[in-house]
């Protein structure tokens, strides 16, 4: 049961990140003026994907705070880093976003990494 709370947590932050930055791609990149603040929060929040990026984030947390009520933190904390390689993973698919070498290089190291603690 652990397992699966950590995958929903996993999976809704992967979701959330991904839904935010496209939500956030139409509705343009934070202003550099302070009074137009204001109208980005508002455009932002009334986006549909940012909505729905939100609605994750409340589902990642709901699942983890059941996931961690029930397992050691330091055992299970570690597969949240999974959410970097499938975010490297999708950005690279969906947003056509260069993924250099070296991030994948951190990306293999994220795996070994959770593979060890996974052994544990």
């Amino acid at each position: 049961m652990v397992h699966l709370l950590v995958l929903i947590s996993v999976v809704a932050m992967t979701g959330a990140q991904l839904f935010l930055k496209k939500g956030l791609l139409q509705v343009g990149g934070f202003p550099d003026s302070v009074s137009k603040i204001g109208d980005f929060f508002l455009s932002a929040y009334s986006n549909a994907y940012v909505l729905l990026a939100v609605i994750l984030t409340a589902v990642t947390a709901l699942a983890w705070t059941a996931a961690v009520s029930k397992a050691e933190l330091s055992h299970v904390y570690p597969f949240m880093a999974l959410s970097y390689v499938l975010v490297a993973l999708f950005s690279l698919v969906l947003f056509k976003e260069d993924v250099t070498a070296l991030r994948w290089a951190g990306v293999v190291v994220i795996c070994v990494g959770v593979f060890l603690v996974s052994r544990s």
